[in-house]
């Protein structure tokens, strides 16, 4: 004998699995929308993928103490231009990575070369200043009428503070000086 009453069919409409549908949707990119916050501040919290770690800095554990860097620019009195930092002045850690932009600005209607270079004092300081990128020592052709904006990314070797002729540098001065390169 056979029992009909056992087996149940279900039937299920198209507006049932439509909304499912659209709710499984809605819920998959809440999901990664959210995985992908997570992921972040997992890196964040670990230091992984190139992330920095928060919350702790090395160099304050090691006790390195800030330095002021000075910035000071020079122009040769033949250049129709303008040559100046963004800031004046900056204090970091050693081992912290700084940018900053200096400012090229051509007064005049004429192109001109020029190119810039740099001094750091004191000068026993210098060996522990590192350049990541640098305009210096380039030649630049500067079109009539224009401003540019030269990058410079650099750190001090945290080393500076076990050394005895620099472990009591509390500032550092970086002088660019913009020469009229005239016959290139």
């Amino acid at each position: 004998m056979y029992k009909e009453s056992m087996i149940k069919m279900f039937s299920i409409n198209s507006d049932l699995i439509y909304g499912l549908s659209i709710m499984m949707f809605i819920f998959m990119g809440i999901f990664c929308y959210l995985i992908t916050k997570l992921y972040r501040i997992t890196c964040t919290k670990f230091g992984l993928a190139g992330i920095p770690k928060k919350g702790t800095n090395i160099n304050m554990k090691l006790n390195h103490k800030p330095i002021q860097i000075e910035f000071i620019t020079q122009v040769d009195k033949t250049l129709p231009c303008e040559f100046k930092c963004g800031i004046t002045h900056v204090t970091l850690i050693p081992g912290e990575i700084i940018k900053v932009n200096y400012k090229l600005k051509n007064k005049n209607n004429n192109y001109f070369v020029s190119e810039a270079i740099y001094n750091i004092t004191p000068f026993i300081a210098s060996k522990y200043f590192n350049k990541l990128q640098c305009f210096c020592y380039n030649k630049m052709i500067v079109p009539p009428c224009t401003s540019m904006v030269l990058p410079l990314v650099f750190y001090i070797d945290p080393n500076i503070d076990f050394d005895d002729g620099t472990k009591h540098i509390e500032r550092i001065t970086l002088t660019y000086i913009l020469n009229n390169m005239e016959k290139w």
